[in-house]
């Protein structure tokens, strides 16, 4: 699956196995296939994820929203 991060000084692309998202609602893990949904990202939180090379990535976010389809994200943050 793919993964879009836009923050206002970068954008980069990414092939993930699956990603951690901390909400105001709680945390989830989006694997390929997931529901579509739009969720808000807690504020200073870490967003975990998987490349598909197996290695482990976290990113800090001050604050952002998520954007979900079954074969992409899209993490618009600021950092």
């Amino acid at each position: 699956m793919r993964l879009h991060i836009a923050t206002p000084s970068e954008k980069r692309e990414l092939e993930i196995a699956w990603i951690e998202l901390n909400t105001p609602a709680g945390n989830f893990i989006i694997q390929p296939e997931h529901a579509p949904m739009i969720v808000t990202l807690s504020p200073m939180s870490i967003v975990n994820y998987r490349l598909t090379s197996g290695k482990e990535e976290t990113r800090k976010v001050i604050q952002g929203i998520a954007h979900i389809e079954r074969d992409y994200i899209t993490l618009l943050i600021t950092q």
